[in-house]
């Protein structure tokens, strides 16, 4: 989504939510709800793996099987015919 994009959506009343998925289907997931004009953010990492001798420079979620989302509440409830979806609030982040 591009940044002309969001600002015609930052007038609306919007929240954060985690969408969680099946496991290595983030990216797949992510550019579903990117054509569906939601607003969505997969941190990701690049890490080496090697195969066949070869050492590949890979990228992968930093945080396995979520996708972050900022969205209406109208937008959740058709998101979570389809979805799982958690409210930020709802995960406890300790110290």
């Amino acid at each position: 989504m591009k940044l002309q994009d969001i600002k015609k959506y930052l007038n609306e009343t919007r929240n954060w939510y985690i969408v969680l998925t099946s496991p290595w289907k983030e990216k797949k997931i992510r550019e579903d709800l990117d054509n569906k004009g939601i607003i969505s953010h997969l941190p990701t990492t690049y890490v080496q793996y090697k195969w066949k001798e070869k050492i590949r420079k890979i990228q992968i979620p930093t945080v396995n099987r979520c996708i972050f989302i900022y969205a209406t509440d109208s937008e959740i409830k058709t998101l979570r015919v389809t979805y799982s979806i958690l409210p930020l609030e709802m995960i406890k982040i300790e110290d």
